[in-house]
């Protein structure tokens, strides 16, 4: 097993130095001038010729713009080992200055939002499977159908709608009261937390739809195999066969399918975010597409492909923990 995670590890690294280039050239190689981020028009308007050229010169030996596009990947790549990651075109910070809040604020929901929907969906996809076509069981259909087709956006309106005009309980959007509590205390907390309800909410409930079904049809097969047959013949309680055998062998399918989600939900929602005024990864990654801030793109980017290539290498080893049968060399 260590030897299988020591080759992994060296697979991903180089596979990310792969991945990072080629998304840089591809940066690199987009129509318009990347000048204009820090000379606006109405700027150039307001200056002499000899100041814009001047301007121009100071720009693009500051960025290093007048070097190769390879010499310039290579200068982005020894800010990653500095630890800054680039300087920021819109903000002229560290990288890693500009996304960390962002950063941060996505990963908190995502591991809420992961809690929140293994807490209900396991359980529910277990009996919805067990009860069969039973008042529940539809129950649980239709109410994860309409949680697939109804638009991010609008379970955030409605959510607003509901909780913020006519209960009055959370606040419509944003991140913190206009004067929030002294940081770190409990009331501070707390004030996050309420500000967090909404988008925490309508996120969970358009992940859980998908996979109410997909854990209820794994379990459904499960309950149909021979070795859950053979442990019903023998006698064993119920509930030993449902959980030491039929859930046992229904994991594998479960957790490939949350592995993935779980991947996906750091790129954060955008329809979310933008419904809750929540500052997270999705609008920092249109803002940097719009602007054509490169360090930015290109850090979003190398985080999103470490965080799917950890993933399969967690899954993987889950894997020989789920079924022993499983051993790599």
């Amino acid at each position: 097993m260590a030897n299988f995670i020591f080759r992994r590890i060296l697979y991903i690294v180089l596979v990310l130095f792969m991945i990072s280039f080629i998304i840089f050239m591809l940066f690199r190689t987009m129509p318009g001038d990347p000048i204009e981020m820090f000379l606006p028009l109405e700027l150039q308007i307001t200056m002499q010729p000899e100041q814009l050229a001047a301007a121009r010169a100071e720009i693009i030996e500051t960025m290093g713009l007048d070097q190769p596009h390879v010499i310039q990947y290579f200068f982005w790549l020894r800010a990653v080992f500095q630890g800054n990651f680039g300087t920021s075109m819109e903000t002229r910070s560290p990288v890693i200055d500009h996304v960390r809040a962002p950063m941060a604020n996505t990963i908190v929901m995502s591991i809420m939002n992961m809690t929140i929907v293994f807490a209900i969906t396991i359980p529910v996809g277990v009996v919805s499977a067990i009860k069969r076509g039973k008042l529940f069981d539809n129950t649980a259909l239709v109410t994860s159908m309409i949680g697939m087709s109804v638009p991010g956006f609008l379970f955030g309106l409605i959510m607003i709608v509901v909780f913020s005009i006519w209960l009055d309980i959370f606040p419509m959007f944003g991140m913190a009261s206009m004067m929030p509590p002294p940081t770190g205390t409990l009331a501070w907390y707390l004030d996050r937390l309420r500000y967090m309800a909404l988008p925490l909410f309508s996120l969970a409930l358009m992940s859980m739809a998908g996979m109410i079904r997909y854990i209820r049809s794994s379990m459904i097969e499960a309950l149909n195999m021979d070795c859950v047959r053979t442990a019903r013949a023998k006698g064993l309680a119920e509930k030993t066969v449902i959980y030491s055998h039929a859930f046992r062998n229904a994991l594998i399918p479960i957790v490939t399918v949350m592995a993935g989600w779980f991947i996906g939900i750091f790129s954060g929602s955008l329809a979310i975010e933008l419904t809750f005024q929540w500052q997270g990864m999705g609008q920092i990654m249109i803002n940097a597409l719009n602007l054509r801030d490169i360090p930015v793109l290109m850090t979003m980017n190398v985080f999103y492909a470490l965080i799917a290539y950890v993933g399969i290498l967690v899954l993987d080893i889950l894997y020989v923990f789920i079924d022993p049968r499983i051993r790599y060399t």
